[in-house]
């Protein structure tokens, strides 16, 4: 029984260096089964992604980015101003200050005859994301009697918002190998539907005349968001230490895509 026992620990012994070449073999050869990646194309908009993926089958894998936006500006705000046209949603994007935390769960269905992470792919996702914004809200206080101006001013009050939304969609793309472990991957268009809410709140000393003021608008603000393509709903709360306002479930839409510097392994 022991000579059994030890011959079967020597061909085990015997047989690990050719295991390992043949594990070593198929990574290098780029079989491995997963695969990392960097985004490159969100860098223009001052945001970080990475992603992995695993193959699970010659023609689908599973995979998930997280992205990471750090507080600044709106990215690429001339194109959004253009898009809105409205003054005073213009003016509030001016000043606006935002970051924000994406991750994207999805599997992919790889369409060629040349297994995963080689050719065309449609790749269903639901995308989870969280807003923070902080932003100066400028409203006019009028003075008025027996239906005379005496005086105008602009007050200021900052605010600082919470939003989250769920969208889900269809990403399509191609997977291009460029050498043993080395890919890209061009994410063309994904385009993404679904919701979002949050709450906006902004604490400050208020007079009558200043509450009725931001009150109004508030008002004319709500009005400019129900007539953006898609319509934001939300209520607001004016009291003397300052203001709320509640973003209910509204639409949402994103769109996804990507140029991704990929290691095989």
């Amino acid at each position: 029984m022991k000579t059994k026992y030890s011959t079967l620990l020597l061909l085990l012994f015997l047989s690990v260096p050719f295991l390992s070449k043949a594990q070593t073999s198929a990574v290098s050869a780029g079989e491995g089964d997963n695969m990392v990646k960097f985004n490159v194309l969100p860098l223009f908009g001052g945001k970080f992604a990475f992603e992995y993926e695993r193959r699970l089958t010659d023609r689908i894998s599973v995979g998930a980015s997280l992205s990471l936006r750090p507080e600044q500006g709106v990215p690429f705000r001339s194109v959004v101003e253009n898009i809105v046209d409205d003054e005073d949603v213009n003016d509030l994007l001016n000043d606006l200050k935002s970051s924000n935390v994406s991750f994207t769960p999805e599997v992919r269905f790889y369409m060629a005859d040349r297994g995963t992470f080689r050719g065309l792919y449609l790749a269903p996702f639901l995308k989870y994301t969280s807003y923070g914004a902080s932003m100066p809200y400028d409203f006019e206080v009028d003075l008025e009697y027996e239906g005379t101006e005496i005086y105008q001013r602009t007050e200021t009050i900052p605010l600082d918002a919470n939003l989250s939304s769920f969208t889900a969609g269809v990403s399509v793309g191609i997977n291009f190998q460029v050498s043993k472990n080395l890919y890209l991957d061009w994410r063309i268009i994904g385009p993404g539907f679904g919701i979002a809410s949050g709450d906006v709140s902004g604490d400050m000393t208020l007079s009558a005349e200043e509450q009725l003021a931001l009150r109004e608008s508030l008002e004319e603000f709500k009005t400019d968001l129900n007539d953006l393509p898609l319509s934001i709903k939300i209520d607001y709360d004016v009291r003397p230490d300052g203001a709320s306002i509640d973003v209910k479930k509204s639409p949402w839409a994103n769109i996804r895509s990507g140029l991704s510097i990929a290691y095989r392994f």
